[in-house]
């Protein structure tokens, strides 16, 4: 059967295992579109395998065959796993993990800022046709229009982080109105997910129809074609992109209506894998994260569990959808938050117990999450999937005390987080704090009592200032706690 399947720069190569021979004559492959609600034949071709392998042009079917979905006599894996890159761009080893959401860049460079998360939607980059505003991007045999005022805003942005020695990773969301800006009705078929409940603060992505499929993988390509490599220097660069946000609270935060475990494992998973090979197709280091929230072996609501799910059962069942159908190297973004987000004191959450089947993973039992990758079934050829804290913040509520609370709490997260090398990034929420944040105060920054004017920097801000520094003994800061 086949093996693994790979996108070379002209060809797609099928690799068979020993049970097949070296060769067998002709093999029947079928090509069809990866859209989950679509069974969309987009061609067929007879191969000739060679000592244990077989290809086919790579653009033979006027499409990019390295996101196609292959049938073929031999069975076994379906999807590619890896694609040739146009851009070398590798992930950079940074002299910290210290990470921040940046609301002021000037502010983030005199704290040594080392990496940070931005929010990134489809319906802010893609438009429903040509215009004055428009650009015109042809991609895989199909035209798009981006949105040339938001491309302006982030090149911006993203050249600034650049310039400061800031590792930008992107989180790609799909939102019917995410910051204001609502999806234009001939868009919103294309874009949301079929099955979105407007209930859901985001959607999924529409990886149900080719059409939805084919504008979010240029939604991905051009962003990584942009920002993803060492030639993009005028527009910054960008070394990550996240899948969504907290998808085990898909209900919330990527809505595709009542799924199973299994079912919205194998959406997420097909979301990520057009991510990773239309990032990769441009740049050759380019990570893809699944995100997800503190939950570990239970759920945000376990009497909804269509709605909700373990991270645990989801990673399961993604893991072994990946086994059957193509492994690739995909890695977490976890937001180990303390069990009740208004208490900062994570070291007393209850339900962050040191065992597998924890209720919660949080900055008391980050290791729960460290022994999961370490497994031998988890990891990706021998490698060890990365991690980023992509967000987590501590709750502070007005008082000197509860504010040198805070405080502790980050200095012991960052202890916590020196403990797993696998962990690239921590990236702290927020860098000033928001009165429409249910009622919370995770900033760095303390706010004015009746607006979101900053007013003055809170105990956090200066330890956050020297966490990764060597005192005076020449230790770590984050050694003393």
């Amino acid at each position: 059967m086949v093996i693994e399947i790979s996108a070379l720069k002209d060809s797609i190569v099928f690799k068979c295992g020993e049970s097949c021979g070296a060769d067998r004559g002709f093999v029947n492959v079928s090509a069809y579109s990866p859209a989950l609600a679509e069974d969309k034949l987009i061609g067929t071709a007879r191969c000739e395998l060679r000592d244990g392998s077989f290809s086919l042009d790579r653009y033979l079917f006027g499409r990019d065959g390295a996101f196609l979905r292959y049938e073929t006599d031999l069975g076994g894996v379906k999807y590619c796993s890896a694609t040739d890159s146009k851009y070398v761009l590798d992930y950079p080893a940074t002299d910290s993990v210290k990470g921040l959401q940046i609301s002021d860049p000037q502010d983030a460079e005199i704290l040594g800022v080392r990496h940070t998360a931005i929010n990134v939607a489809i319906n802010d980059i893609l438009l429903g046709g040509p215009g004055d505003n428009a650009e015109e991007f042809d991609y895989d045999g199909g035209k798009y229009y981006v949105n040339k005022a938001m491309i302006a805003y982030y090149d911006r942005t993203f050249r600034e982080f650049t310039e400061k020695g800031i590792v930008v990773t992107l989180i790609l969301l799909c939102g019917k109105a995410w910051g204001g800006r609502p999806v234009a009705e001939e868009m919103k078929p294309v874009l949301l997910h079929p099955d979105y409940d407007d209930e859901g603060t985001l959607s999924a992505f529409n990886v149900a129809t080719d059409e939805g499929i084919r504008h979010y993988q240029a939604f991905v390509a051009y962003l990584a074609g942009r920002y993803g490599g060492s030639e993009c220097g005028d527009h910054g660069n960008v070394h990550g992109m996240i899948v969504s946000n907290e998808v085990t609270s898909q209900w919330i935060w990527g809505n595709a209506g009542l799924k199973t475990v299994e079912e919205y494992a194998s959406l997420y998973l097909t979301s990520m894998r057009i991510a990773y090979l239309a990032a990769q197709s441009a740049a050759s280091d380019m990570r893809i994260y699944a995100s997800l929230d503190h939950f570990w072996s239970a759920s945000m609501n376990d009497a909804e569990p269509l709605k909700y799910y373990s991270g645990k059962a989801l990673l399961n069942a993604i893991r072994t959808l990946a086994k059957e159908q193509g492994d690739f190297y995909y890695n977490i973004a976890y937001h180990p938050y303390p069990e009740d987000l208004t208490k900062p004191d994570f070291w007393n959450d209850t339900t962050a117990t040191e065992g597998d089947d924890t209720v919660r993973i949080t900055f008391k039992n980050l290791e729960v999450l460290a022994r999961y990758i370490y497994e031998e079934e988890n990891l990706y050829k021998g490698k060890r999937r990365r991690v980023i804290l992509s967000e987590q913040g501590f709750n502070s509520k007005w008082t000197p005390e509860s504010e040198i609370l805070q405080a502790t709490a980050y200095g012991r997260a960052y202890r916590k987080v020196m403990s797993i090398p696998e962990i690239d990034a921590f990236i702290l929420h927020a860098h000033l704090d928001c009165k429409e944040e249910f009622g919370l105060n995770l900033g760095i920054w303390r706010r004015k009592p009746e607006s979101n004017e900053p007013d003055a920097p809170k105990p956090v801000y200066y330890l956050f200032k020297v966490i990764d520094q060597k005192d005076d003994t020449g230790k770590y800061v984050w050694e003393r706690f």
